[in-house]
């Protein structure tokens, strides 16, 4: 865990170090990046960059971009799996990211001249010595607009199209709570900045790869219903990602969510070592924290959308993910 002894800091503190005459920056975000993290990275990036800034990316995932996204990065936007060499003369930027453990294994980030955190996660530990965090916006990428502007700097089409994906996908296509007139008066000034929207959806929501499709139909054929048919869940594992030709399980806790009569949801995936297991919550009632009920097992993220990584097995984790569902669900009598 981090040592420093960091501060809150505004759009405008943050902006002052990114326009830092002679400073170099290397941006990265959390482990299995979605959209709003490889948005922000790129978005950021490329108003940096065009306003002459060194910046690097980096990612622990190789690769860092998931397959869904790998129409975003243009040519040269590359990522190194590694820290660059002169990470102890950089600024490290940590877009996205609620806590340092989600970067790398080991602390490695730790080496940065200087961290600044950039995120919206509600729970974000405040791990940099600048922390930018707004719990309100409605995803990272809604934060950065107001970084780069306090910085100086235009909102371009190519700036905009990498966060527009971040806004539209953390905001489930302006449809989550977290979406407030901000985030449409952002994604205004994006659509006119060149933004193409129908062109965006198609490529993010309709142009779906097989292997996502016939593991969503296997998680939902193997679903079961939890707490008096008020969550679903369902596991999917190696055996499921051989069958289908693929592990790209984006989405399917977002489709289970949306079984009517079911006000939260559970996708419970093979990850990583043998026995590993990650677990995604999804809640369409807002008396229901899946953030807390995730951080029980050390992970976090948003009140409605959640996760964490677990060595308990299925037969085990389900029940205790039913109990702290139903005690929630009876207790705020949301149906039950």
């Amino acid at each position: 865990m981090s040592e420093r002894n960091g501060r809150d800091a505004t759009p405008a503190e943050v902006a002052e170090v990114l326009t830092r005459p002679g400073e170099r920056f290397v941006i990265t975000a959390h482990h299995n990046p979605d959209g709003d993290a490889i948005g922000s990275i790129l978005g950021l990036a490329r108003a940096m960059r065009a306003a002459g800034r060194d910046v690097v990316l980096a990612h622990a995932d190789v690769p860092a971009v998931p397959s869904d996204l790998l129409f975003l990065p243009a040519e040269g936007e590359s990522f190194s799996p590694q820290l660059p060499d002169d990470i102890a003369d950089r600024v490290l930027i940590a877009v996205d990211c609620a806590t340092e453990r989600r970067m790398w294994p080991e602390p490695v980030h730790e080496a940065a001249r200087l961290i600044i955190d950039i995120d919206h996660h509600q729970d974000n530990t405040r791990f940099g010595d600048l922390n930018l965090i707004e719990p309100d916006a409605s995803s990272t990428a809604e934060v950065l607009v107001g970084v780069i502007d306090a910085a100086g700097w235009p909102l371009t089409r190519e700036v905009a199209e990498a966060l527009y994906v971040g806004l539209v996908t953390d905001t489930g296509r302006f449809g989550y709570t977290n979406t407030r007139p901000r985030a449409h008066e952002i994604a205004a000034r994006m659509i006119a900045a060149g933004v193409d929207p129908a062109a965006m959806s198609r490529r993010l929501f309709e142009e779906q790869p097989l292997d996502r499709l016939l593991l969503m139909g296997r998680a939902l054929e193997g679903a079961r219903a939890l707490a008096d048919g008020r969550m679903l869940a369902a596991v999917l594992t190696e055996d499921d990602f051989t069958r289908a030709g693929g592990d790209d399980c984006e989405g399917i806790v977002e489709v289970m969510r949306g079984v009517r009569g079911v006000s939260a949801a559970a996708l419970v995936r093979e990850s990583g070592p043998p026995g590993l297991y990650r677990v995604s919550l999804r809640s369409v009632d807002p008396r229901v924290d899946v953030a807390a009920i995730a951080r029980e097992e050390g992970g976090g993220g948003h009140k409605a959308a959640a996760g964490f990584s677990t060595g308990r097995p299925p037969e085990d984790l389900l029940p205790w993910l039913e109990d702290r569902m139903r005690e929630r669900l009876d207790a705020n009598g949301a149906g039950g």
